[in-house]
């Protein structure tokens, strides 16, 4: 059941389980960029220094595995 929730989460553009591929470091406002790959879903992408804002689909997507639990339960 854990699978078919990170697989929604995948879809949603919110990958939780990630591995660190390639790291480049730079100076100024880009400063470090990362290559991370889901390990649910496969898709290699692009994370940059951000602010760690809680981001509206995070809670979107928070909600709706509440959601699911409680007609689960």
């Amino acid at each position: 059941m854990i699978e078919k929730i990170l697989i929604i989460c995948c879809y949603f553009n919110y990958h939780p389980k990630t591995k660190l591929v390639d790291v480049k470091i730079g100076f100024g406002p880009s400063g470090k960029i990362e290559k991370v790959q889901c390990t649910v879903c496969k898709k290699i992408f692009i994370r940059e220094n951000k602010n760690k804002e809680i981001d509206l689909k995070i809670i979107l997507i928070a909600i709706l595995i509440f959601f699911l639990l409680i007609l689960l339960l």
